[in-house]
């Protein structure tokens, strides 16, 4: 009897044993589950709800033969680059990353000091840069006026800040300044304004202007002028930008964003800034990576302030352009189908015309890239199209005539 009930316990002590030995396996087996590394659980939420950048439709029509790039608003005609010096740029060594001669010429043609000037990769990176410098994640605010320019919506969600839309009036594309003024609380620290505005192509009222920096005291008010050197060319913009606003001292709380990519015909080159207040560019300063600016970067946009007057030259024929494309997109060849070009201070006209979608898809069959706009508010039926050069904007036009045909063929 106690060999039996000596192997009867023996048994039994066995059982809780065999069992722990298996809850323990199970244990391991759900941590090594849990150990899975999943990306999305990491990255911010922000991030995973952002919408990112639509490109120009050209990256999706690179079999395209001689394309004709009507899609992204640069300058047609280049600059003006003296090849030759580029072996002298010592590209073994980091550039300066105080940019202390580029900023001297900037300020020279701007009007303004140097150290009112910060250096970004493209205005993108100003923009992201401002957000970055006032607004707190989760918290804070910018306010866009839309149809506007897409990144500043992007940046302000990729760094978890709310976007408050007070969309411009339909059809004369201008600030509703009292809007604006209700739509301002001590959330909103930014405030975008795109002058020219991107796809409008207007400039806004300067008073408007003017109205929303007096009343914003508590943010900054971001006037972008990347197309400005196209509004008044005789004088490269000066008499209708606002960068007085910041040279006078009387807006502290105002920035112009301005670029080499659209009139200076550097969008390869990636280089934007900004003009603020002194104290403003030191903060800024802080955040940027410490040689943002590459020497070829600087080189390339030096020589062409260097050659404004070419620059200049360019710009009056792009300006000639726009005159001639608008008239004959008014003309009678194309009114069944063309509805409306609106007027443009920059070197793009936003056309509203019949089957929108449909014209852009059909002008890149034939090679010619130019931008659907009709999803943007008050801009349903639109295309954007860059002004090119004379031959590019002439295979535009019959393309597009073409495609909607005489007004006799549309009976």
């Amino acid at each position: 009897m106690v060999d039996c009930d000596s192997a009867m316990l023996g048994r039994r002590a066995v059982l809780p044993l065999a069992t722990a030995s298996v809850l323990v396996a199970l244990m391991w087996i759900r941590r090594r589950r849990r150990r899975v590394f999943v990306l999305d659980n990491i990255v911010r939420r922000c991030i995973l709800n952002a919408s990112p950048y639509t490109f120009p439709p050209r990256f999706d029509h690179s079999s395209v033969s001689s394309p004709v790039l009507l899609d992204a608003n640069e300058n047609s005609h280049g600059a003006p680059l003296d090849e030759s010096a580029l072996s002298r740029l010592g590209l073994e060594r980091y550039p300066d990353p105080r940019q202390i001669q580029l900023k001297a010429k900037l300020s020279a043609l701007r009007g303004c000091e140097p150290s009112q000037i910060f250096l970004g990769v493209g205005s993108d990176e100003v923009i992201d840069l401002l957000i970055r410098v006032v607004c707190r994640p989760g918290k804070d605010a910018v306010l866009v006026c839309s149809p506007t320019y897409a990144m500043y919506g992007i940046f302000a969600r990729v760094n978890d800040v709310q976007v408050v839309d007070v969309p411009l009036s339909e059809g004369t594309f201008q600030l509703r300044v009292d809007a604006i003024l209700q739509a301002l609380t001590s959330r909103v620290k930014l405030i975008f304004l795109c002058s020219p505005g991107n796809p409008t192509g207007r400039l806004l009222n300067r008073e408007d202007i003017k109205a929303v920096a007096e009343a914003a005291t508590g943010a900054l008010v971001v006037v972008d002028e990347a197309y400005i050197d196209f509004s008044v060319p005789q004088t490269g913009g000066c008499e209708v930008s606002c960068v007085d606003l910041v040279t006078s001292g009387h807006f502290s709380n105002v920035v112009i964003s301005q670029t080499l990519s659209k009139a200076w015909g550097l969008a390869g080159a990636r280089l934007g800034f900004a003009i603020a207040s002194s104290q403003l560019v030191s903060y800024v300063d802080k955040l940027k990576a410490p040689f943002n600016v590459s020497s070829l970067t600087e080189h390339v946009a030096s020589q062409a302030i260097d050659k404004a007057a070419s620059v200049l030259q360019s710009v009056t024929t792009i300006v000639a352009e726009r005159k001639r494309v608008a008239q004959e997109l008014r003309g009678r060849a194309y009114a069944h189908a063309v509805f409306r070009v609106f007027p443009s201070d920059a070197n793009f006209v936003l056309v509203l015309v019949e089957g929108a979608r449909e014209i852009c898809e059909s002008l890149a069959n034939r090679g010619v890239i130019v931008r659907y706009r009709g999803s943007m508010t008050h801009c349903r039926e639109c295309i954007r199209v860059t002004i090119g050069t004379a031959s590019e904007n002439d295979r535009f036009l019959e393309s597009l005539l073409d495609i909607i045909g005489s007004p006799t063929e549309a009976m």
